[in-house]
């Protein structure tokens, strides 16, 4: 994956994140992917994406047995292609 490909997902992701949640954190976490993201920044993006990966793996069990949410898999699907991007984030180019 390249820098402007993650770009392009950032939206998807922040979007089906907020649906769900205004938790502080998760924003700021968001708004912190998206300035290093462009920065091309790699190892404070995996940063970030692992600080939203841990608060995914504290509210996915909620998120997927909750009746008011909808997209459920809209998150599984920005779950598993977080944990795509964290595992290839070395590889990442520019």
């Amino acid at each position: 994956m390249k820098f402007h490909e993650l770009e392009i997902e950032l939206g998807g992701i922040r979007g089906t994140i907020t649906q769900y949640t205004r938790n502080p954190y998760v924003i700021g976490y968001l708004d912190s992917l998206e300035k290093f993201v462009g920065l091309r920044d790699a190892d404070m993006t995996k940063t970030c994406i692992s600080k939203i990966l841990s608060w995914y793996s504290n509210n996915y069990d909620n998120i997927q047995s909750s009746e008011y949410v909808f997209n459920k898999e809209d998150h599984k699907n920005t779950s598993q292609l977080l944990k795509d991007i964290y595992n290839d984030i070395g590889s990442i180019q520019k």
